[in-house]
């Protein structure tokens, strides 16, 4: 019965490997250099009139062409938050593209402020966040 036990459990942990289950973390990195969005953040200034930016093409389908995202925020970002932030960014936006305009920015508020909290444990207010996408402010 044991070596069907463990032959058992070789096809279970092949099977997971082969489907990724055990990828190293540094995955949502490799994934975020891929991806096809021209879109970046960095820290600008610094003390109280620190500030991160965001900007270029964040979506596809170029309905947020052209869309800045503005946080302040005393805390300098390293290179992996500001990463962090650009996939993030990214995925919500790809993942909201048939939402109005107004909609999509609004989750991007929403997506900025739970990165730093959840990511960076940092807690920011949404009134630190402006975003804009052409004419569109949030």
């Amino acid at each position: 019965m044991s070596s069907i036990l463990r032959k058992a459990a070789g096809c279970v942990l092949a099977g997971a490997l082969a489907l990724g289950a055990f990828a190293p973390a540094a995955s949502a990195t490799a994934r975020s250099a891929t991806t096809p969005h021209p879109y970046s953040c960095s820290n600008q200034g610094g003390g109280p009139n620190h500030t991160v930016n965001c900007s270029g093409l964040i979506t596809v389908n170029n309905v947020l062409n052209g869309t800045t995202v503005n946080i302040g925020d005393v805390n300098v970002l390293s290179g992996t938050q500001l990463n962090d932030l650009e996939v993030a960014l990214v995925n919500a936006a790809d993942n909201n593209v048939n939402l109005p305009v107004t909609v999509q920015i609004a989750n991007l508020e929403n997506t900025v402020v739970a990165t730093y909290l959840s990511k960076f444990g940092i807690a920011l207010l949404p009134v630190n966040v402006n975003i804009c996408a052409g004419s569109i402010c949030i």
